[in-house]
């Protein structure tokens, strides 16, 4: 190595550690700011909403801080909606076959989608048709025609229960929109299964009003 290399690789390192001691030392700034405050026994204003929320900035890291504290145009709420298919006890499967239902978002709040995830149900010897079972699922926004994807996504994508699938960029979904759920059979020749034909769609999201959207959505979503 020659040594402008060398010289190069120690300015890098310098930078790095510069870096990481900038980080460090806002960190302690923070840290410190909000002992003093909390040092002064900060009591959080409850007759008036806009300074409860300046005083939970103060006490509160970006990351705690509640969506349902503010205007009423400027909350966030979490919210579930879930849907059901049957396909019938020992199913058969085939390209064919084809099952729809949807939700309705009501017009007090648009959903913003963040995940999707499923359950199975299961006959009287404990047994699921569709755990396993070739189905695929999409997503259409009735209102634009739009899919959310380009092509339909196989049912065993989504998550399990509590474990649900991240959506990699939030879906919106305005108020009275409708997203219509359809679930075909992939394979070209008939698949029987033996147990219960039904599972469920959960999908999980943030209600946020529309009249003042772009600073409601600032709360959710931190600048980088």
């Amino acid at each position: 190595m020659s040594t402008d290399q060398r010289v190069n690789d120690i300015q890098a390192q310098i930078n790095h550690l510069d870096n990481i001691k900038r980080t460090l030392r806002q960190r302690e700034n923070d840290l410190d700011a909000r002992s003093r405050y909390l040092n002064t026994n900060p009591t959080v204003p409850a007759g008036n909403v806009q300074r409860m929320r300046s005083s939970m900035n103060s006490i509160l890291p970006a990351y705690m801080m509640p969506g349902n504290v503010g205007g009423i145009n400027e909350v966030t709420w979490p919210f579930f909606f879930q849907i059901d298919f049957d396909l019938g006890d020992n199913p058969t499967v085939i390209d064919s076959s084809f099952t729809k239902n949807f939700f309705q978002i009501d017009q007090e709040a648009a959903l913003l989608l963040m995940a999707v995830s499923r359950s199975h149900g299961t006959d009287a010897a404990g047994f699921s048709a569709t755990v396993n079972a070739p189905l695929q699922v999409e997503l259409i926004d009735r209102q634009s025609s739009r899919r959310f994807s380009n092509a339909p996504t196989p049912l065993q994508m989504f998550g399990f229960n509590s474990q649900p699938s991240i959506l990699p960029t939030p879906m919106y979904l305005p108020p009275n929109d409708f997203l219509d759920v359809v679930v075909n059979g992939i394979p070209a020749t008939a698949q029987n299964f033996t147990g219960s034909g039904k599972f469920q769609l959960s999908f999980f999201g943030y209600r946020i009003r529309t009249e003042d959207t772009q600073k409601v959505l600032s709360t959710i979503f931190q600048a980088p």
